[in-house]
């Protein structure tokens, strides 16, 4: 697969997963790990990683804030969510919005209906961007982490390979212990 069909590939789920809460149903998630792990392995560029996956999630809150803006009080409303209950979570935005964007984005379903929730307020849209791009580079930035922390584990396990096997085995040999005497039995 190309380098122009990953990124592809990852700005459109990007896209599509914070956009139109496509990622309540397929978040990201797996397919980043596996293209971050590909950047560990220096087969797609970490710029065209981070640019595409970055643009892609900035314009999905975008998208997802205007469709807030403009359905999200009536939405909210016909899901027979209690005046009390909006007036709250306006509270929390209000109050922690700014973070709330950036910080939100690292939670698979709270990624995908944040932007709606903060559109449907209304609040200042260039605060909102500013914010919302802060979010998208730091999640882009955690993959490329994520993809390295990964590779770099699987280098440790295979070089350690005999090491790894005999602590695994110890940790089975205290799991069926535990099984055996464990949970509320006495050992002695």
């Amino acid at each position: 697969m190309s380098e122009f069909a990953v990124c592809s590939s990852v700005f459109l789920w990007s896209f599509l997963e914070t956009g139109l809460l496509l990622g309540l149903f397929l978040p990201a998630e797996k397919m980043l790990i596996l293209t971050s792990i590909l950047v560990s392995k220096g087969k797609v560029s970490p710029y065209c990683f981070v640019a595409c996956m970055g643009i892609g999630t900035f314009l999905g809150y975008t998208v997802s804030y205007f469709l807030g803006a403009l359905f999200g009080r009536r939405v909210f409303e016909r899901m027979k969510v209690s005046h009390d209950h909006l007036e709250r979570a306006e509270s929390f935005v209000k109050k922690w919005g700014e973070v709330g964007i950036v910080i939100g984005r690292f939670f698979p379903v709270v990624r995908a209906v944040l932007p709606v929730l903060v559109g449907s307020f209304k609040p200042n849209f260039w605060v909102f961007s500013a914010f919302n791009a802060i979010g998208a580079i730091l999640w882009a930035l955690s993959y490329l982490f994520v993809g390295n922390l990964i590779i770099s584990l699987f280098s440790l396990i295979i070089k350690e390979s005999k090491f790894v096997f005999l602590l695994l085995l110890f940790f089975f040999g205290v799991f069926l212990l535990w099984r055996r005497y464990g949970k509320n039995k006495k050992l002695f």
